[in-house]
């Protein structure tokens, strides 16, 4: 990037990690917490003398550092230097949605539930502090390499409900793959606007790619309003995940569902088969289980000659032992009588020696 300064604040630029209609993504580093940060350079007309965009981009970053979510890139800090917005963010180690989509081809229906439970966890917060994201895309969800969590991050064109805009002129509205029938159409919008871009990044990982497209952003923003959604030739998709993205992508937001919270419920009734785990760890099995397996290893690692004489007790309990059957029975009852036997001789020779010893 032109004139790009080697570090912004206290923060040494370090990569160039992302480019788009509203600025620029640099890997960072912070020398003074020691550790990395995601910066974004916001393009537009620089910041002016006008105290009144200074506070609207101030409202903005308050705004946004509101919201503390596990699904949700935390913004650090923010400034403005050299007539330049910055926005200092977490730094998230892995790929975004759309990359991932776009080298790996669409997802399973289990993959894609699993992130939309946690994209619709994420925008049923900020809706709960009153923040409209309006830029809900796929490149916009970040997958971390690590936990294999999604996490919803550039607010920067968010709108506090029932507040003037709070984002500097020249920033764009929204991407017009994404956006709502009513955004195309500069109306005014709601929660149902950010579910319906939802449904278009669920059926991107489900069908490799948005539905609309097309060379001219009007041109999509007028599919967006007229046209109907293609169908997803994938017989092995479930139909009832296929009825929620309908309803998701519904043109009016009267048809669409009312909030994040009843959309998460609908996916919540997919139940268990599109699960997976949201914290990436395997499912162990059971404690049980897995003695079991380790007796049967213990068994089959046995020499051959110890299975087969196992294998002969268990058809014969006597073959083996000298206690077991009838046979063991009577050569025990023999023994005893050899005892008592010898015990009454034994006891007659000592009367007969004390009777011939006396006399």
């Amino acid at each position: 990037m032109p004139n790009t300064p080697a570090h912004i604040g206290r923060y040494l630029l370090e990569e160039e990690i992302g480019r788009g209609g509203a600025g620029t993504v640099w890997r960072a580093r912070d020398p003074l917490l020691q550790r990395e940060v995601a910066i974004k350079l916001l393009s537009g007309p620089a910041l002016g003398e006008n105290r009144d965009d200074t506070q609207r981009f101030l409202a903005e970053a308050r705004a946004i550092a509101r919201l503390v979510h596990q699904n949700i890139v935390v913004l650090y800090d923010y400034g403005t230097e050299d007539r330049r917005h910055w926005l200092a963010m977490q730094y998230v180690r892995g790929r975004s949605l759309a990359k991932i989509v776009s080298k790996d081809g669409p997802l399973t229906a289990a993959r894609t539930v699993e992130i939309a439970r946690q994209m619709l966890r994420a925008i049923r917060y900020s809706h709960g502090q009153h923040l409209l994201h309006r830029d809900v895309k796929s490149s916009n969800i970040l997958i971390d390499e690590d936990t294999g969590a999604a996490l919803l991050g550039d607010f920067g064109i968010a709108l506090m409900e029932n507040s003037e805009r709070l984002t500097t002129e020249g920033v764009a509205l929204g991407t017009p793959e994404y956006m709502s029938p009513e955004q195309c159409q500069g109306m005014a919008l709601d929660e149902r606007s950010d579910l319906y871009s939802l449904g278009v990044v669920l059926y991107e990982c489900l069908a490799g790619k948005p539905p609309f497209l097309a060379e001219a952003p009007l041109a999509i923003a007028y599919k967006h309003v007229h046209e109907q959604v293609p169908p997803i030739n994938r017989s092995e998709l479930p139909p009832a995940l296929l009825a929620i993205l309908r309803k998701s992508l519904a043109k009016k937001k009267e048809e669409r569902y009312g909030s994040a919270e009843s959309m998460l419920e609908a996916l919540d009734q997919l139940g268990d088969k599109n699960r997976t785990p949201s914290s990436g760890l395997p499912i162990l099995p059971s404690e049980s289980n897995l003695r079991n397996g380790r007796d049967r290893r213990l068994l089959d690692r046995r020499r051959p000659d110890d299975r087969r004489r196992d294998s002969r007790r268990d058809e014969d309990p006597a073959s083996d032992s000298g206690f077991g059957g009838k046979f063991g029975v009577h050569k025990s009852l023999w023994w005893m009588g050899a005892g008592v036997l010898v015990l009454v001789l034994a006891t007659f020779l000592l009367v007969a020696w004390f009777v011939l010893f006396k006399s």
